[in-house]
């Protein structure tokens, strides 16, 4: 038997059981979600709703429809959709309750869930582990370089805050804190250390990372830099200028870490390269040409109406027109711990992401976004604008839940390669890019849309972007040399001879 007091809505701040009984549990879900999860109608329940039988055909026409035939109607939640039968046919409230609640399991979590079965365990299930406390999966498990510790290892527990006595530890220890929030980071960080270990063993480089010295982390990176020499002569793949930064900037953070939290004596990767200079070198290069940027926006004003409504179409088209018109990250989108979030009030809309390092940012949103949101919306059985606290996911799966970043990722790609297809045959140049482009390159046109073309401000601009620094954002100011010819053509225009003094 379902009971909804198992459940925590860990959306809530902080987060709550759900109310016992199924109807309390309907009351809040519908409430949170801004949905119809299960509603039983009869005649006089929709005559006391809507005051008149018009006004009730008008506002529920299924439901009206239904009971024209005599008994009841139900209108109920279904796998992300809303539907209307007659009371007869409609599934219980408790199975609806119960589907509800395994489909948005990322929401909605038991107080108490069982323990994994193990392989050979007698007694399965008979215990159980909150999730807070179960253990996880060690990162970058099983690298023998990275077991046991090196010279720089500080073996003195009053000023190793790290609470851990072998590198492998350490850099998991590292990557939870520093990359935690993000999982294309995690992977990202991971990575690059996977790739220094590689390195490492095949250039005969003994561990673990707690023995390297400052003369081995400039070997590494004159390696990352030699591009043109073979991979199978450093161990690594060939590096363009900006994956060298970012390779350095990961094994900085790194040893900066383990050397705050006194794992190590000392940082052998202190100021090895400027990250304020890498900063002043950033040029987005993955920016979109103009044919292909007409396509994108002729795209969207082709599913403003008519097929628009539909489900899938208006979902692909609110996930385009959001990364087109906001410029957020590919996983700043992607439902996770309550966010990103819809706010509506008098200035207009807004929406709420967390970005990198955890950080909140809000974004206003232009009036040639919304109208996509609203129409994927009222496809999802919800009314075209958020209500004050609503919870329900910005951008959703077929079964309801929040789209995670690869289904937003597939999406867009989807739509690329749709605009790709409609590509006159001779624009070969603009089909190859939107065959190729991702989320991200509809992020750097934001950026280059902020500072070359509006010529905003860069510190407005960069809180928009969620950029740490100015430095990065004023990158864009690179991408258009035209743009900067025009400005200077205009700052310091030719003065006729008559005009000299």
């Amino acid at each position: 038997m379902l009971r909804p007091s198992d459940y925590l809505d860990i959306a809530a701040g902080p987060p709550r059981p759900l109310p016992g009984d199924i109807a309390g549990a309907i009351a809040y879900l519908s409430t949170v979600l801004n949905l119809p999860v299960y509603e039983t109608w009869s005649p006089s329940r929709l005559l006391e709703k809507y005051g008149s039988m018009p006004a009730a055909k008008a506002a529920q026409p299924e439901v009206f429809s239904l009971l024209l035939s005599g008994g009841e109607a139900v209108r109920f939640w279904d796998l992300g959709q809303i539907r209307t039968v007659s009371a007869a046919r409609a599934p219980s409230a408790e199975a609806v309750v119960g589907r509800l609640l395994r489909t948005l399991r990322v929401r909605f979590r038991p107080v108490h869930p069982p323990t994994p079965r193990e392989p050979g365990a007698k007694r399965p299930g008979a215990a159980v582990i909150h999730p807070d406390l179960r253990p996880r999966r060690r990162l970058l498990a099983g690298e023998p370089w990275l077991s046991g510790t090196g010279r720089f290892y500080n073996s003195d527990l009053t000023t190793n805050t790290l609470g851990v006595s072998d590198d492998g530890a350490a850099v998991h220890r590292f990557l939870q804190e520093r990359a935690g929030g993000s999982p294309h980071t995690l992977r990202a960080y991971t990575s690059e250390i996977r790739a220094l270990v590689r390195w490492c063993e095949a250039n005969g480089v003994a561990g673990p990372l707690s023995a390297l010295t400052r003369h081995t982390l400039l070997d590494y990176r004159d390696a990352l830099r030699r591009r043109d020499e073979t991979p199978a002569e450093h161990g690594m793949d060939a590096r363009s200028e900006a994956g060298q930064q970012r390779a350095m900037a990961v094994l900085r953070s790194l040893f900066g870490f383990l050397t705050l939290t006194g794992y190590l004596n000392s940082n052998p990767c202190a100021r090895l390269g400027s990250t304020a200079a890498e900063r002043a070198g950033f040029r987005p290069e993955r920016i979109l040409p103009v044919a292909a940027v007409d396509a994108i926006d002729r795209w969207l004003r082709d599913r403003i109406g008519g097929t628009g409504h539909q489900p899938d179409v208006a979902r692909r088209a609110a996930i385009l027109a959001t990364y087109r018109f906001t410029g957020v990250r590919l996983d700043e989108l992607a439902t996770r711990h309550g966010y990103p979030r819809l706010s509506v009030d008098a200035g207009g809309w807004t929406l709420t992401v967390k970005g990198k390092g955890r950080k909140q940012r809000s974004i206003p949103v232009p009036d040639s976004c919304t109208v996509f949101l609203k129409q994927y919306r009222v496809a999802c059985g919800l009314p075209p604008t958020p209500s004050p606290g609503e919870g329900a996911a910005l951008i959703r799966g077929k079964r309801g839940a929040g789209l995670g970043a690869s289904g937003l990722y597939r999406q867009v790609k989807a739509a690329f390669q749709e605009m790709a297809s409609a590509m006159p045959a001779s624009d070969t140049a603009a089909r190859l890019v939107l065959e190729s482009a991702s989320p991200h390159w509809l992020r750097h046109l934001v950026g280059k849309t902020l500072v070359i073309d509006k010529k905003v401000p860069l510190p407005m601009a960069a809180a928009l972007l969620g950029h740490e620094s100015v430095v990065t954002t004023a990158g864009y100011s690179q991408t258009d040399l035209s743009e900067l010819r025009a400005i200077m053509q205009e700052s310091f225009p030719v003065r006729p001879a008559d005009d000299a003094p």
